[in-house]
Formats: structure tokens, C-alpha cells, sequence
């Protein structure tokens, strides 16, 4: 008797008619801010977040090219050593290694100077910089 009661009351307690469904409103899609950089204007202001104690130059940096100030550069050059093959041989001129025909920016005593490997030989290589053409030749005392 008791559940009939209950189950009475709970069928009267509810509405007879479903209440009209409203469309909600598609919410708007959220405002992607844009993102800024500003170069600082000042070297204290300038910092690499990864090497904090390194500067960074603020502004278009310019390029630094390689420049031959000196009459003699090639005299600056010595021929470490000779490897690689007959075919592709290989000479090492102040710790770089070039092959036959390359191009390449060699530090030295008298600054940074861009060398053309012309030509190796066996005991040799030639080399060009600043259009004076230098043969190097393995030290003797060996």
C-alpha cells in the first residue's frame, strides 16, 4: 500500500506536457591574440635567455665578411698534413681539411682569411688567396 502511494504521487508530481526545446546560442570562438617582438634599444636590455651572460646586439647585425688586410696572408697558411686517395686527396692547411677546388674561411695569425684549394699534390697544395697563388709544402725536419 505504501509503494502505491509513492508511485502515485510521483506520477502526479510530473508534467503532463514536455516543456518547448530553446536553440542555444553557438558561443563565439575565443580572440587569438596576436604575438609582438620588440628589439630593446639598449645592450643592458638585451638578453639570450639560454647563455645569460652572452650580449646580444639589438638591430640588423652586419655581416661579417672576411677581409685580407695584410700584403702576404698566404705566408700566414702552413700545411698540417696530406690524406684521402689519389683520386680525392685531401690537405689540412691550419687545422682545416679542404679538398681539391674548395673554397673556405681560415682563421690564422692574420685574421680570418678566405682560401681556394687549387690543386694537391703529393707533398703539396696549392692554394690561392686574395688572387696571390702559394704552393705549401709539408715541413722537411719530418
Amino acid at each position: 500500500m505504501l509503494l502505491s502511494a509513492v508511485v502515485s504521487l510521483s506520477v502526479a508530481a510530473a508534467p503532463t506536457t514536455p516543456a518547448a526545446k530553446t536553440p542555444a546560442a553557438a558561443p563565439a570562438p575565443p580572440a587569438i591574440p596576436k604575438s609582438t617582438f620588440t628589439l630593446p634599444t639598449t645592450p643592458a636590455a638585451t638578453r639570450d635567455p639560454f647563455f645569460p651572460s652572452r650580449l646580444m646586439l639589438s638591430g640588423d647585425p652586419k655581416p661579417q665578411v672576411a677581409t685580407n688586410t695584410h700584403p702576404s696572408t698566404a705566408g700566414c697558411l702552413v700545411l698540417k698534413g696530406l690524406s684521402g686517395t689519389t683520386a680525392e686527396p685531401l690537405a689540412m692547411i691550419n687545422g682545416r681539411t679542404m679538398s681539391r677546388g674548395e673554397d673556405a674561411e681560415i682563421v690564422t695569425e692574420c685574421g680570418r682569411l678566405l682560401v681556394h684549394c687549387v690543386d694537391i699534390t703529393t707533398n703539396s697544395a696549392i692554394v690561392e688567396v686574395a688572387g696571390e697563388r702559394r704552393e705549401l709544402r709539408l715541413r722537411s725536419d719530418f
